[in-house]
């Protein structure tokens, strides 16, 4: 590294986030997704959109952006042994709205089928002591995504996780 790189280095924003751990906050944000869209034993289409808007909306990708995305936090989370895994990463790089954008996610994904299951709200609460969101900051949240998301039983289940 020339003197030039470590002046540079120490003049950039501290927090600025290089484009790796910026790939893995993405990848660990879609984990997660997928986590609440599994947390019932039950894999819905609708979560699984709800998952796909919010990543692409969330991060601004293409729709093959959101594919490959998808398909490497899939593979990661079938993999994972722990939550922690990509909670420490979101909480020590992620910005306060970045979080509660997350736990808005999750509570939409866990109402995109229609009814929220006692495992769904016990992991939203679960990530979100992880990353510190406060509870009451969980709820407010909670309160403003269900009073939006109509109940609507829909079946459509696509294949047990």
């Amino acid at each position: 590294m020339t003197i030039w790189d470590r002046i540079r280095s120490a003049l950039a924003p501290q927090n600025a986030v290089s484009a790796d751990v910026e790939h893995q906050l993405r990848l660990a944000t879609g984990a997660l997704l997928l986590e609440m869209c599994r947390a019932d034993f039950k894999v819905h289409h609708q979560e699984r959109n709800s998952i796909a808007q919010a990543v692409k909306h969330g991060f601004d990708l293409t729709a093959e952006e959101t594919r490959e995305l998808m398909d490497e936090a899939e593979t990661q989370a079938d993999c994972a042994v722990s939550l922690q895994i990509y909670t420490s990463l979101i909480k020590e790089y992620s910005t306060a709205e970045q979080k509660v954008r997350l736990i808005e996610n999750l509570w939409r994904v866990a109402y995109a089928d229609g009814e929220l299951h006692d495992l769904e709200e016990r992991l939203v609460r679960r990530v979100a002591g992880l990353i510190d969101v406060s509870s009451k900051l969980v709820e407010r949240i909670h309160r403003e995504v269900a009073a939006n998301q109509p109940m609507s039983g829909d079946d459509g289940v696509e294949q047990p996780a």
